[in-house]
């Protein structure tokens, strides 16, 4: 939806229920006279502004790249009638009130940020607490005058032409607060005065969240060091759109889809990534004057928004969101067209075909509800996964994630077998000692004891499960519970978490065919295999799930805050964060706001 909201005094500057106000420092000048791009390369057509585009908002094309790339969704929604897919879209409408009604507090705060502020900004405290203040500052102070040329809310170059509102007018499916009872499945979030349900618009895909993908994976392009965390970042806004109660997963699965492909598409046009190029040179010497070091040792030596691997996880949680399957698994990834480009600076020695492989090595398994596979499978590309990755190439010119497996050495000659000594006489054999009576054999123990009559865990050992049993489930981590779908509704089925094979306990799947188990209080960080059995005790299947150490206990408040089923990072905390707000807080109330939800 596109609004024009009034500028306000500075007594009113504070994002509502954050508290914060706006330090009389901020009207500081620039550090330095910046140079921004020439007025030329401002108001020249570029190539990539016709094909980025998502043409007409008043007659939305079928034929558009931006409704092709998600047109299954015409095959999954249940509102026109018969067809279409209950299971699926009855948990989009059930974890989006999920997601809605659990939200912690600071999440709620973390949502409204994003709901009002341009992301571009808001977003930078990914890159950690002293550089993401430094950027803050920096964009308001003018200092980079390329990267908010081409990245700012209000007419960013690089998403001007890429409007939501064509496919979400070609789609027209109903928001959740205009479909969803709004006295028991979904609780009001907003600042004071905000209209975060004004919207009327179409839901699918999530605006806001294809705007954030497009500035998130731009900045990642541009600081390749940092691209999980700021791309975990770019997942934490678009699922705060789901806090807000103003999209479905769905939604927000197709923003990221739709932003992504924006950048794709404007990096394969040369005079574009020359600007992008530009301004991420400007956007790296700003920090560095900033930190007073080099970017790696400044990276190095800051507090982290999310350590690489918590970001790799919950950006990858965030990728599918635990939906039942619509397909098989296993199915080869059709990587698509272009989508080499977004691997450029971080794999700048591979070639565009490697940089394919790479995406096609990371990339997610198949079966999901938004996956047009046999055109481009742009739901399945964990673009956090392939920037991070540790890439070697083989001498064929393959790619290998992490170091290859080392040829085996050559087997060497075997010696001759020596000639054998001659046997000695025997020494007598003694008179056998009488054999004692055996001591009773103990009963053996099961490997994980029923009880109450419950059946045992499947296995011992987690990579004992089989193959087979895999993606007969789907799992996926909700705060302090793990969500299983695949079931029968009405059946009952018993749950084990490993490594060590712990019991989850006996659940009931409901008419979707979902259950949720409680995770065990004491559960290590990390990779888990969970296990469902029947009552029967015969293996229904298992799903790999990641859990962010402390997942099941307290949530560390720098890092994770509950988000009702989708854990989020916090606001930095402290004085730093407090100036970060409060920076982008002035770009918010300097112009008129407007922008598409």
């Amino acid at each position: 939806m596109t609004q024009t909201r009034r500028r306000g005094t500075r007594a009113r500057m504070a994002i509502g229920g954050l508290g914060v106000l706006v330090a009389c420092t901020l009207t500081a000048g620039p550090a330095f006279a910046a140079a921004g791009f020439t007025e030329e390369q401002m108001t020249a057509t570029y190539a990539s502004d016709a094909t980025a585009s998502t043409g007409d908002s008043k007659a939305p094309s079928a034929d558009n790249w931006s409704v092709q790339m998600m047109d299954v969704f015409e095959d999954l929604r249940t509102d026109r009638g018969e067809g279409g897919n209950a299971a699926v879209m009855d948990y989009n409408d059930e974890l989006t009130s999920e997601i809605n009604l659990t939200a912690s507090d600071a999440q709620v705060e973390r949502a409204i940020v994003d709901q009002y502020q341009d992301m571009s900004v808001s977003m930078g405290d990914a890159f950690g607490e002293k550089l993401g203040a430094i950027y803050a500052g920096a964009v308001a102070d003018g200092e980079l005058p390329k990267l908010t040329w081409l990245l700012n809310k209000e007419g960013g170059k690089l998403g001007s032409t890429s409007s939501s509102n064509p496919p979400k007018n070609y789609f027209d499916y109903k928001r959740p607060y205009l479909r969803l009872d709004t006295t028991k499945d979904l609780v009001y979030r907003d600042k004071e005065g905000g209209d975060a349900w004004g919207s009327k618009s179409g839901s699918f895909p999530s605006g806001h969240t294809s705007q954030a993908y497009w500035q998130g994976t731009a900045l990642a392009e541009m600081l390749p060091e940092l691209a999980p965390q700021i791309l975990a970042r770019t997942a934490e806004a678009g699922n705060n759109r789901i806090v807000m109660a103003a999209h479905y997963p769905l939604d927000v699965i197709s923003g990221r889809m739709m932003g992504q492909k924006i950048i794709a598409l404007r990096l394969a046009d040369p005079s574009m990534r020359k600007l992008v190029d530009e301004a991420a040179a400007e956007l790296r010497g700003v920090l560095e004057r900033g930190c007073g070091d080099t970017l790696e040792n400044c990276i190095e030596k800051d507090v982290p928004y999310l350590t690489t691997d918590k970001a790799l996880a919950y950006y990858q949680e965030h990728l599918g969101y635990g939906f039942p399957a619509t397909g098989p698994k296993g199915v080869p990834v059709v990587v698509p067209a272009g989508a080499e480009e977004l691997l450029v600076s971080a794999h700048p020695e591979l070639t565009p075909q490697q940089r394919r492989q790479v995406l096609a090595v990371t990339a997610t398994d198949s079966g999901n509800p938004l996956d047009v596979g046999e055109q481009e499978s742009w739901q399945r590309m964990n673009l956090a996964a392939a920037m991070a990755a540790k890439v070697t190439v083989r001498e064929d010119g393959s790619v290998v994630i992490g170091a290859p497996t080392p040829d085996p050495e050559p087997t060497p000659d075997p010696e001759p077998t020596p000639d054998p000594e001659p046997t000695p006489n025997p020494e007598p054999t003694p008179d056998p000692e009488p054999t004692p009576a055996p001591e009773p054999t103990p009963a053996p123990q099961p490997t994980l004891p029923s009880t109450g009559g419950a059946p045992g865990a499947p296995v011992a050992n987690g990579d004992d499960l089989p193959a087979a049993a895999q993606g007969k489930i789907q799992a996926s981590v909700r705060g302090d519970r793990i969500v299983v779908s695949g079931l029968t509704a009405g059946q009952q089925y018993y749950g084990f978490i490993y490594s060590t094979p712990t019991a989850l306990g006996q659940v009931t799947a409901d008419a979707a065919g979902s259950a949720t188990f409680a995770l065990p209080a004491d559960l290590e960080g990390g990779t888990h295999r969970v296990a469902v059995v029947d009552e029967s005790g015969d293996l229904v299947g298992w799903a790999t799930v990641t859990v962010a150490d402390g997942e099941a206990a307290a949530i560390d408040d720098r890092e994770l805050a509950s988000a009702g089923g989708q854990s989020a990072p916090l606001w930095i905390a402290g004085s730093a964060g407090t100036a970060l707000l409060a920076l982008g807080v002035v770009l918010l109330m300097r112009r008129r706001r407007s922008g598409t939800v």
